[in-house]
């Protein structure tokens, strides 16, 4: 059965959210050990993890089991009771699976409703756990259809088609406090032309922040890696690197600093900050689109220092014209039916294979005879007609077993079977 165990911005507090989310490499690496175990409950997963959602999909061959299997890894690796794991996690199960993952990817469960990135960390949550052999068909179906959704969402809908996301948002935010940044008019221009920005991180997130802030006109990015990974970053989107030693320096010269390494936590701290600030003119304007966050809490009590995070996007961020939500909640409709549609079709696969196999049988040993009696030349037009005939009889038994299959009677169909041919499938039909 599909599951999914999760929690995004709209369940918890931000604070909570990052204290349940810490170490999503460890998380993945430890369910990739509940698939492998033999007799274990579960047998596969996918794990999702952005800024602001952490979602476990289950492949799950016994509910309450898989439950308990997949809160005790997440307690571990967060370091908290499987009890507050528990009362954290939303359970999903079933046909909800779906419309909840489509829904996902499609942005329209987003901060910022349509965002862009959310479909690529969905197709990366996929292409992860293929690598890793975590997966199960269902659940590759079932990640495979989501982005489908969310392509048909961008591409008939208009839901995005201005490209907002989290970081597009939160940086035009900060922008309109950067007082160099103006028109002619003495408003705020969200052009960054003659401003120096500073990307904190090289991750997946940091490329998308390095196109935001290319988009809207900057012309000198730079760059720190708290890992000391910055080189390949630097090359690929023009960027000046900044050292360790630098660092307190280039912040105090930046116009804006957006910090996205979510890696260590911290990475702003008081002193070094406080150093930047000497002899600043202008407020220190911080984006920290970091689940774990890059600028401590001390550094946002600083005279001086003006942080833009998550928590601000989520009560910034409108959302986007409501016939544009509503054609997109359409397709995601539409998408869902068709998958569980699918799904129920699949269930009557087994019984599909008895039932040609069962004629391929019988056909087999008339041929063996018929090849023994006849010339070969015989005996393959006779082997053709036989294989139209067996074609034509069981097409319309196929399309049956779609039909009731969709209507959920699949025990008519298999009963049938069974009086009909003797055929019997012990363990029933199943999903896998």
């Amino acid at each position: 059965m599909l599951m999914v165990l999760g929690a995004s911005h709209h369940d918890l507090e931000l604070t909570q959210l990052e204290r349940l989310s810490a170490g999503p490499e460890l998380l993945a690496q430890s369910l990739r050990q509940l698939g492998a175990e033999p007799d274990g409950a579960i047998s596969g997963t996918v794990l999702l993890a952005t800024c602001n959602r952490l979602e476990i999909y289950v492949d799950a061959d016994r509910f309450h089991d898989a439950i308990d299997a997949v809160t005790d890894r997440v307690a571990q690796v967060a370091g908290i009771s499987p009890a507050d794991v528990a009362g954290l996690l939303k359970v999903r199960v079933g046909a909800p699976v779906a419309a909840h993952l489509f829904t996902v990817a499609a942005g329209l469960d987003s901060m910022v409703v349509g965002e862009a990135e959310i479909s690529g960390q969905v197709s990366r949550a996929l292409s992860s756990a293929q690598q890793t052999h975590t997966t199960t068909p269902v659940l590759n179906a079932l990640f495979q259809s989501a982005a489908r959704t969310a392509k048909q969402v961008a591409a008939g809908t208009g839901l995005g088609s201005a490209g907002r996301s989290v970081a597009s948002v939160a940086i035009d935010i900060a922008v309109a406090e950067l007082p160099s940044v103006t028109d002619d008019d003495d408003r705020p221009s969200n052009s960054l032309s003659t401003a120096t920005c500073l990307i904190i991180g090289t991750g997946a997130y940091a490329r998308v922040v390095a196109a935001a802030l290319r988009a809207r006109g900057c012309t000198r990015l730079q760059v720190f890696s708290p890992s000391g990974r910055a080189d390949s970053f630097a090359a690929t989107h023009h960027a000046e690197i900044v050292a360790p030693g630098q660092f307190a320096e280039a912040i105090g010269k930046a116009d804006l600093v957006v910090a996205c390494s979510g890696t260590t936590g911290g990475v702003l701290d008081v002193s070094t900050v406080t150093a930047a600030l000497s002899g600043r003119e202008h407020p220190l304007q911080v984006v920290d689109l970091a689940l774990l966050p890059d600028v401590s809490a001390g550094v946002r009590a600083l005279p001086g220092v003006q942080v833009v995070d998550l928590r601000t996007v989520s009560h910034a961020a409108a959302p986007e014209h409501r016939e544009a939500i509503s054609a997109a909640q359409d397709v995601v409709i539409a998408a869902v039916a068709r998958f569980e549609d699918d799904q129920a079709i699949r269930t009557l696969d087994p019984a599909v294979v008895a039932l040609r196999q069962h004629v391929s049988v019988a056909v087999e040993k008339e041929m063996t005879r018929l090849r023994a009696k006849y010339d070969n030349d015989v005996a393959a037009e006779v082997e053709l007609a036989m294989h139209r005939v067996t074609q034509s009889l069981l097409h319309t038994p196929t399309l049956r077993a779609r039909e009731l299959a969709r209507t959920g009677d699949s025990a008519g169909y298999l009963q049938a079977l069974h009086t009909l041919f003797g055929i019997e499938l012990p363990d029933g039909p199943q999903q896998h």
